[in-house]
């Protein structure tokens, strides 16, 4: 943490779903990623861990994933 910036971590588990959304705790998203802990590389490109940052939830994460994909998320921002 330095003045209002802060990195917040975490993991998540897409059990029996492909998309859903993560809160940060954080009011602003400045960067963020994840890691997928599921090798996923046997479709055609739409298989992989995806981070997705939408005004619509501020300071949250939406997880686009496969079903079942488990892993662990950062992001940086306001607090």
């Amino acid at each position: 943490m330095l003045g209002d910036l802060t990195m917040v971590t975490g993991t998540f588990d897409a059990d029996s779903v492909d998309t859903g959304t993560i809160a940060t705790g954080l009011t602003k998203i400045f960067a963020c990623g994840l890691t997928g802990d599921t090798e996923d590389n046997a479709g055609a490109g739409d298989t992989g861990a995806f981070a997705l940052v939408l005004t619509a939830t501020p300071g949250s994460i939406t997880v686009d994933c496969v079903s079942g994909n488990t892993g662990s998320w950062w992001a940086l921002g306001d607090r």
